[in-house]
Order: C-alpha cells, then structure tokens, then sequence
C-alpha cells in the first residue's frame, strides 16, 4: 500500500506540476490576449476617430458642392438670361440692317409714283418767311444755286434732299431769299 500510496503521491505531484504549467500557460495566454485586445481597442479607437474626421470632411464637402451647384445653377441663369439678349440684340441688327437696305433702295429708286409710272415732276419747295411753308413746285433738276421765282420773291436754292413730310418720297428744294444777280453767299 505504501508503494501505491507513494505512487499516488508522485502522481499527484506530476499532475500538481503539469496544473501550474498549464495555469502559468493559460495566464500567459491571458496577458497576451489581453494585451492583444487592447492593442485592437486602440487601433478600434483610431479607426473611429478617423472616421469621423472623414464623415465630417465628407459633410463639409457635401456642404460645399451644394454651395457651387447652386453658384453654377445662377451662372447658367445668368448665362442664359445674355444668351437671350444677344439674340435680341442679333435680331434687332438684323431688321436694322434690312430697313436700312430698304431705305437704301428707296433713296437710290425713282419716284414713279405720278401716273403711268411718269416720274412726278412735282417738288416740293421749303420757303422762308415770317412763317416756312412748303410748296408745291413744277420743276425738276432743281439743284444747289439755281433761283426760283415765287409769288413776286426770288428764292436760291440752298439745299435739295428728301420731304420733311414723313412717308413722302419726293425730293425738297430748300430756299433761300436772294435777289437777282447775286450768287447764294451774298457776293455779285
């Protein structure tokens, strides 16, 4: 018995021996995984403050491409807004252009309005006095010095160009008072 108790004693002993090294291995292994933990915790702790430095940079961004799309929004309005001037403005030159082309045309044509298409020999006459009036003259070729007699006065012709009448396409003789003999300055 005593062989066997001594056994069971030395047994015992092993078995004590083999329980403090798998304490001191399962202590070990503690500390490490708890030292390993706490190295993910911080890396954790990290990562969430860098995520949240992202999403506030993400907001500010967001924030920021809201601003310009709306600064791009009122440029395209404003972009639009001269895009339709111009085209006012391109129109407008346009019928300026052709009313000028017209008036072109209507200063160099004839004026066949009489009877026939007979180019009117009627003129007008702007005649000075207490009161300017204007006259009908028969008479064509009228130019810049030739005299005119009416009504008993004699008149120099200063000037031709279009009626003063609006819509009126016949030619104007513009006169002066002048006396026989003398030239439209005043000088014999």
């Amino acid at each position: 018995h005593a062989a066997r108790f001594d056994e069971s004693i030395a047994d015992l002993e092993r078995r004590e021996e083999l329980l403090r090294d798998s304490r001191a291995s399962v202590e070990r292994m503690l500390r490490m995984r708890t030292s390993d933990l706490e190295s993910r915790e911080t890396e954790l702790t990290d990562f969430l403050r860098d995520l949240a430095e992202r999403e506030s940079a993400l907001s500010r961004a967001e924030a920021d491409l809201s601003r310009r799309r709306s600064e791009v929004g009122a440029v395209e309005l404003k972009r639009a807004a001269v895009e339709r001037r111009e085209r006012a403005v391109a129109e407008r030159e346009e019928r300026l252009d052709e009313l000028e082309a017209r008036l072109d045309d209507a200063r160099a044509e004839p004026d066949y309005g009489g009877p026939g298409g007979i180019p009117q020999s009627t003129r007008l006459a702007f005649v000075p006095g207490i009161d300017y009036r204007l006259l009908e003259v028969e008479r064509t070729g009228v130019a810049p010095g030739d005299r005119f007699e009416l009504e008993g006065e004699e008149y120099v012709v200063a000037r031709t160009g279009p009626s003063p009448l609006p819509g009126d396409r016949r030619r104007c003789a513009y006169l002066v008072r002048g006396t026989r003999g003398e030239s439209p300055s005043g000088s014999s």
